[in-house]
């Protein structure tokens, strides 16, 4: 990856987006195919822009970025900042909040 600048993910891949959030916080833009957790919980929050349903539409996706460095760029920052919200330290800290909401007003104290 150290070499790379996007990550392609395809449809047949692996649906948890594990790959998307690991490619992300290595500062790869994600090109992901818009179905599935991959796309709604992690591409989509970098942008918009970077989620395609054929095969033609990724690569006019990937053309455009290696043709728009600034942009890229701009997105490699992105994904880093949003690949920390799937990051082990967030993830206690998010089921620490849901343990002490669930256990009521007493918890919280």
């Amino acid at each position: 990856m150290s070499q790379a600048s996007i990550y392609l993910h395809p449809p047949f891949a692996e649906h948890f987006g594990i790959a998307i959030a690991e490619a992300a916080a290595a500062g790869l833009v994600p090109v992901v195919y818009r179905d599935g957790g991959g796309w709604t919980d992690i591409a989509s929050r970098i942008d918009q822009g970077l989620g395609y349903t054929s095969v033609e539409e990724a690569a006019s996706i990937i053309r455009s970025l290696l043709n728009d460095l600034g942009r890229l760029k701009e997105l490699s920052a992105k994904a880093r900042e949003v690949a920390k919200g799937f990051s082990y330290e967030r993830f206690k800290e998010r089921l620490d909040e849901v343990i002490k909401e669930l256990a009521g007003p007493k918890a919280k104290s």
